[in-house]
């Protein structure tokens, strides 16, 4: 993985975008296994407050020191997480299989991503599982994605492969946020940068509007501005 902040990897609203990460966290909540829980590159720690509650362990992850710290002062007060300083995923930091790996919008910054996927496998439990959550469609790839330090975004066909080939069976795979996909598209035409004004604006107001725009996804299940993806170490 490549050492980059988390706060120079996205736009500073999208910290405060709850309803955004409500939503997100519903597209794959109920295939979550009972147990143990790493998120990778766990960042502003959006989705550890919501992940924290439903498991027994929680450990979060960053790259970054100083967001793992950040973390620790969030969290302060749930007895379940623990705290990892980690390079993606070091199986003598991590010390044992988990249950569950989630990584949302990590992948598309690794560089390896089948190496990394292949190491995501052998640190689960029997039956466990791996949630990815990354940007959909390489035509929208723009000067957002540069600057946020992503390789790729990916496709249904590519994502599944990518799983499968690393031993996983794919059990949920979808386009998630099919109105952003336009949003994304007029970005990448306009050349917006990722932290851009016209950035984070756009991310409030659309947070705003989730409870309408995310019923969009059901009219148009055939694109979205990401991709959803729930894979088991189970055959």
């Amino acid at each position: 993985m490549t050492a980059v902040r988390s706060d120079e990897t996205m736009a500073r609203a999208i910290k405060h975008a709850h309803r955004y990460h409500d939503w997100v966290f519903s597209g794959f909540r109920t295939h979550l296994r009972p147990g143990s829980v790493l998120e990778v590159g766990s960042g502003h720690g959006c989705y550890a407050r919501l992940m924290a509650p439903l498991m027994e362990e929680l450990i979060v992850s960053d790259i970054d020191p100083r967001a793992v710290e950040s973390l620790r002062a969030e969290l302060a007060g749930l007895p379940n997480v623990r705290y990892l300083v980690m390079d993606g995923i070091e199986p003598g930091r991590l010390g044992r299989p988990v249950d569950n790996i989630v990584l949302v919008n990590v992948l598309e910054h690794i560089q390896d991503d089948a190496a990394f996927i292949g190491r995501c496998r052998e640190s689960l439990a029997p039956g466990g599982v791996v949630v990815v959550f990354a940007p959909a469609f390489q035509c929208l790839y723009g000067r957002m994605d540069a600057q946020a330090g992503h390789y790729r975004r990916y496709s249904r066909t590519g994502l599944r492969a990518l799983l499968e080939g690393q031993g996983l069976r794919v059990i949920h795979l979808r386009h998630f946020n099919a109105v952003g996909f336009f949003g994304w598209l007029v970005n990448k035409w306009l050349g917006t940068g990722v932290n851009a004004s016209l950035t984070n604006a756009q991310v409030s107001l659309y947070d705003k509007l989730v409870p309408a725009l995310r019923h969009m996804d059901r009219l148009l299940p055939f694109i979205g501005q990401s991709l959803v993806a729930v894979a088991t170490s189970s055959r």
